[in-house]
C-alpha cells in the first residue's frame, strides 16, 4: 500500500516535471522501475506491447512523441493486468491528450499527464 502511494506520487512529480519542462527524466523513470520491481502482479507483456504501439505510432508521425513519453509507456504498460486494461488506458489518453492538442493548439503538449491520468483511470475501472 505505501509502495503505491510512492509509486503514484512519484508519477505526479514526473507529470507536474513534464508539465513546467516538456522533459521526461530518466532518473524518475528509473526510480518507479526499481518500486515496480519488487511487484510480482505486473506483467511485462502488457508493458511491451504499450511501449511497441507508442513506437509505431512515433515511428507514423515522424518522431513527434517524445523518448521519454516512449519509456514512460513501458512504465505505464508495467501497472496494466489485462488488453482491456490496456485499451481503456490507450482510449482514455489519446482521448483527452487530443481533446487538450486542439483546445489548446500548442505546438508541443507535455503527454505524461494524460498517460499517468489513462493508466490509473483504466486500473481503477
Amino acid at each position: 500500500m505505501l509502495r503505491d502511494y510512492i509509486i503514484l506520487t512519484w508519477l505526479a512529480w514526473i507529470a507536474i516535471y513534464d508539465i513546467k519542462h516538456y522533459l521526461i527524466r530518466n532518473i524518475d523513470l528509473l526510480a518507479v522501475l526499481l518500486l515496480l520491481t519488487p511487484n510480482i502482479r505486473f506483467s511485462y507483456k502488457y508493458a511491451l506491447l504499450n511501449i511497441s504501439i507508442y513506437l509505431t505510432i512515433n515511428l507514423l508521425v515522424k518522431g513527434k512523441i517524445g523518448a521519454g513519453d516512449i519509456k514512460l509507456s513501458f512504465i505505464c504498460g508495467l501497472l496494466i493486468s489485462s488488453y482491456f486494461q490496456l485499451f481503456n488506458a490507450l482510449s482514455v489518453t489519446w482521448i483527452i491528450g487530443g481533446f487538450y492538442a486542439i483546445f489548446f493548439r500548442q505546438s508541443a503538449v507535455a503527454f505524461a499527464p494524460f498517460m499517468i491520468f489513462g493508466t490509473y483511470l483504466a486500473r481503477i475501472f
